[in-house]
C-alpha cells in the first residue's frame, strides 16, 4: 500500500497558496462584474487571513448551496450546486492546488473532462488513434451518465480520500466542503424531469406518424 500523504491542512492554509487560489477563483470575464467579488477585492488580504484562520481553527460559517441551471451549446441543462465566493470558492481552489496532482495520478489515462491538458480535443485524438490501431472497430458508443458526480456515494469518496491522505483535519475539511452536500432530491427531481420530457417527445412524435395503408 502506498504511503499516505500528511500535513495537508498547513499547505492549504499557507497564505501564498490562498493568494494564488484567490486569483484562480476570479479567472474569467464574468468575475469582474460580480458584486461579491468586487466587495472581496476591496479587502482581499483581510479576507484571506480570515480564511487562513478558519482553516487552522476549523471554524466555519454555515454551509449553504444555491442551484444554478446552465444551458450548454448542445441544448442540455446542467444543474450546478454552487457556494459563495468567499470563503468557499477560494477554499476549493486552495484545496485543488495542494492535492490536484495526487488526485489526477489516480484516475485512468482516458479521463479527459476537467483534467488539465486533457480536454475534448485530446480525447478526440486518443479516439482516432485507437480506431487507426484497431481498424476492425467501425463504431464507438458515446454515453452520458445522468447526475454522475452528484450520485457518487459519499462514503465511498471518503474512504478513498482516507486511503490517500492521513491528515484527519483535512478529511474533516473535505466533509465540510464537499460531503456536506446532499443531492438525493435533486437527482430524483432531475430524473422525473427527464422522464416527463421523454414521454412528451414521444407523444408529439406519434402525432406525425403516417396513416397505415
Amino acid at each position: 500500500m502506498p504511503k499516505r500523504k500528511g500535513y495537508i491542512i498547513e499547505q492549504i492554509a499557507d497564505i501564498d497558496n490562498l493568494r494564488a487560489a484567490d486569483k484562480m477563483a476570479q479567472a474569467g470575464g464574468k468575475a469582474k462584474r460580480n458584486r461579491f467579488i468586487r466587495r472581496h477585492n476591496a479587502r482581499a488580504e483581510e479576507d484571506l487571513k480570515e480564511l487562513q484562520r478558519m482553516i487552522l481553527e476549523e471554524d466555519w460559517p454555515e454551509v449553504t448551496y444555491s442551484k444554478l441551471i446552465v444551458h450548454n451549446d448542445n441544448g442540455k441543462d446542467r444543474d450546478i450546486a454552487r457556494q459563495n465566493f468567499f470563503p468557499w470558492k477560494i477554499l476549493q481552489h486552495a484545496i485543488i492546488r495542494v492535492i490536484g496532482l495526487d488526485i489526477y495520478r489516480n484516475i485512468i489515462a482516458d479521463s479527459f473532462a476537467c483534467v488539465p491538458g486533457k480536454g475534448l480535443h485530446y480525447g478526440v485524438k486518443r479516439l482516432k488513434k485507437m480506431l487507426r490501431k484497431n481498424p476492425e472497430y467501425k463504431f464507438f458508443w458515446k454515453a452520458d451518465y445522468k447526475k454522475y458526480y452528484q450520485s457518487i456515494p459519499h462514503d465511498v469518496l471518503k474512504t478513498n480520500l482516507e486511503r490517500k491522505f492521513k491528515d484527519r483535519r483535512f478529511i474533516r475539511l473535505m466533509e465540510i466542503t464537499i460531503l456536506s452536500y446532499t443531492p438525493e432530491q435533486d437527482i430524483l427531481d432531475s430524473l422525473e424531469y427527464e422522464r416527463n420530457r421523454t414521454e412528451k417527445r414521444f407523444a408529439n412524435r406519434s402525432k406525425y406518424q403516417p396513416a397505415s395503408r
